[in-house]
């Protein structure tokens, strides 16, 4: 079986959500659950440009990774992720790195902020699925 035959741990419509991400200046980070095909509307443009269905950032100058912090709306066994580059045509990841953690009970949703020092953004409980993911 297809892993996208299986349910849709991350969708919206199960409780899913994009918690929090390092920048959304073109695109927005909720663009990333979209349960539908993306689309391309050639003459449709922003108050910061060209108009995107998917989760853009800004061109990096700086060494670094673009991130999102994605909470399931169902736990479960991840057996594949979608990452769909449609109409990013040249200004696309070549690679992305997904990784994963489990924790009891939900996030504190306020504490979602990345910004130093990070133990005083996250329960302990949160803080070292977070550290993990931002130690690679």
């Amino acid at each position: 079986m297809e892993f996208t035959e299986y349910i849709d741990l991350a969708s919206e419509r199960l409780g899913g959500v994009v918690l929090t991400a390092n920048d959304e200046f073109f695109a927005p980070k909720e663009n990333l659950l979209k349960p539908a095909a993306p689309i391309w509307i050639a003459d449709k443009y922003t108050d910061v440009g060209k108009w995107m269905d998917g989760w853009e950032t800004r061109r990096r100058r700086i060494p670094g990774n673009d991130w999102c912090i994605v909470k399931l709306g169902v736990p479960g066994v991840i057996h594949g992720v979608v990452v769909d580059t449609s109409y990013f045509t040249g200004n696309f990841p070549e690679q992305c790195e997904i990784d994963a953690c489990a924790f009891d009970g939900n996030p504190n949703l306020a504490h979602w902020h990345l910004q130093e020092p990070l133990h005083a953004n996250f329960e302990p409980s949160e803080l070292w699925c977070v550290l993990e993911l931002l130690r690679r």
